[in-house]
């Protein structure tokens, strides 16, 4: 017995009964997207086109197309995110620093109060650095793993860090094609490479046409806005 299908369209209007290759071609024609109503017969029942497998591929391609389009997201846009996820982390960091029993030993540098003596100023200031630097070899161990664990699998499954979805922005593969969570931690990976050296793998941004920064060249990626 051949399966129908039927769909709610943008209209708002009921189109069909069609078959599974005239909905396909519905897909094509862009008609039909992920979260389109679409009535099977053998389930008589309405549910997003993304919850029928057989139409999975077709509207995989279909947003791959869409990528490939979209606008890339800039520096400052980026740097807004990666604020929003900074914040983030760094509140579940000291949830779990605060817990753990060494913590004690190494508590978070306080900046030092100032004087009028330049000298005392100076030396001051030198011990805040030392401070910081004890401090942050003690917590890079459960700073490090947090932050990896987080892009790579938010962006894995999501395409996104929460910092990126709020600025209506997604992470994709070259030919807009979701990421994978292999190639979102090849790309964390290069990331942490132009953080060693100064920053410099995001100048990319500023002259390329794509905005790519070096670990999106390296994983093959690109940072765009949601189509």
């Amino acid at each position: 017995m051949q399966t129908d299908y039927k769909i709610i369209g943008g209209d708002g209007a009921e189109y069909g009964p069609a078959t599974l290759d005239e909905l396909r071609r519905w897909i094509r024609d862009g008609r039909v997207a992920g979260m389109t109503k679409v009535w099977r017969s053998d389930l008589a029942a309405w549910s997003p086109a993304t919850r029928y497998t057989e139409l999975s591929g077709d509207l995989a391609r279909l947003h791959a197309a869409a990528a490939v389009c979209a606008k890339p997201c800039g520096f400052w846009a980026r740097l807004g995110a990666y604020l929003i996820d900074l914040a983030i982390l760094m509140t579940v960091f000291y949830m779990i620093w605060s817990r753990l029993p060494w913590s004690r030993n190494w508590p978070m540098p306080l900046w030092p109060a100032f004087n009028s003596d330049p000298a005392l100023n100076q030396e001051a200031l030198k011990q805040f650095m030392h401070q910081c630097q004890t401090w942050a070899n003690h917590a890079a161990p459960v700073w490090y793993p947090l932050f990896f664990l987080y892009c790579v699998l938010m962006n894995g499954r999501f395409g996104a860090t929460v910092g990126k979805m709020a600025i209506g922005a997604r992470i994709v593969q070259w030919d807009g094609t979701p990421l994978g969570y292999w190639r979102a931690a090849l790309r964390w990976v290069g990331a942490r490479v132009s953080d060693f050296f100064c920053f410099a793998g995001y100048v990319p941004i500023f002259l390329r046409a794509d905005k790519r920064a070096l670990h999106d060249l390296l994983a093959g990626t690109r940072v765009i806005y949601k189509p």
